[in-house]
């Protein structure tokens, strides 16, 4: 058995070099041989997956944060072959979907001795797929405000500050959202296309149920008409209120379009790319994950 571990490597060398140590520790237990990438600026991991998945490789692992994950999910979209995540970066909310944990160590400990496979749910965005989520509105521009370097100095508190200062500047716009093939006009300050229950929970606890494996995507739309309703809403949500004037959902099982009056920014699984109209196309089970089960020697894939 052979596994490919692509690695978005940390910018500390211990880190890195405990990855490192890691890694070979748990493989070799297991036996199983494997061959490290680590991506450089530039580098396409999707195409590289691609590219080497005809090499024979029984198991694909993602070191890294949701970009790099969501990358290696792109290039394994349609494939057999079980895909392994090592979460190293700032969010890690894929993993956090998937109960993964938190620490590398455990989490290669699962990929090598304590796995199954499960089925995951995808969304193609043109020619690319994501698995968390696309949006369009504040959240777009908080990804394209924060910058890299602010994110790897403060981590999360880097999104924070730069959502207080888009919301203090947004204002709602006018955007119509289809959804297999029913148009729905707002006045809105976010649109969201969520596969990812996690990030559902987060925003509106009392909402629908949203799965990653569910074969349907949740649509978020959040209206505020002045700054006085962001409070207003973070209160019924703390509050758990299962009605709430400021957001809807609405459940998708084929595509969803976004078009709006003037050209927005469009974020999906964290990264900027591109701008409205965005249509967006469920992908049913199209990804296989190893994720924490019975014992076993080693992750097998699916038959």
């Amino acid at each position: 058995m052979k596994a490919l571990v692509i690695s978005n490597p940390s910018a500390e060398d211990s880190e890195r070099q405990k990855l490192s140590d890691a890694l070979r520790r748990h493989f070799e237990a297991a036996r199983i041989d494997y061959e490290v990438y680590e991506t450089r600026k530039g580098d396409q991991p999707a195409e590289i997956v691609r590219r080497r998945l005809t090499e024979g490789f029984d198991f694909v692992v993602a070191a890294g944060g949701d970009g790099t994950v969501s990358a290696v999910c792109d290039g394994l979209v349609g494939s057999t072959v079980p895909l392994g995540i090592i979460p190293t970066g700032t969010g890690n909310l894929i993993a956090k979907e998937l109960d993964i944990p938190d620490e590398a160590e455990a989490a290669i400990a699962l990929i090598t001795g304590s796995s199954r496979t499960r089925r995951i749910d995808a969304m193609r965005i043109g020619k690319r797929a994501y698995v968390l989520n696309a949006s369009v509105g504040i959240s777009a521009s908080v990804i394209g405000g924060t910058t890299r370097r602010s994110k790897s100095r403060f981590g999360l508190i880097a999104y924070v500050a730069t959502t207080l200062l888009k919301v203090l500047s947004s204002r709602p716009r006018y955007l119509v959202v289809e959804v297999d093939g029913e148009a729905h006009p707002y006045r809105a300050v976010e649109v969201a296309v969520m596969n990812c229950g996690l990030l559902g929970r987060l925003l509106y606890p009392k909402g629908p149920d949203i799965r990653i494996d569910d074969g349907q995507l949740g649509v978020w739309i959040l209206s505020m008409k002045t700054i006085w309703d962001y409070p207003w809403y973070l209160i019924g949500v703390a509050a758990g209120w299962t009605v709430n004037r400021e957001a809807q959902f609405i459940r998708a099982g084929r595509t969803i379009c976004i078009r709006s009056d003037i050209p927005l920014k469009v974020q999906a699984d964290g990264d900027i790319i591109g701008t409205t109209p965005v249509e967006v196309e469920v992908l049913p089970g199209v990804l296989t994950v190893l994720v924490a089960g019975t014992p076993a020697s080693a992750p097998k894939p699916p038959p």
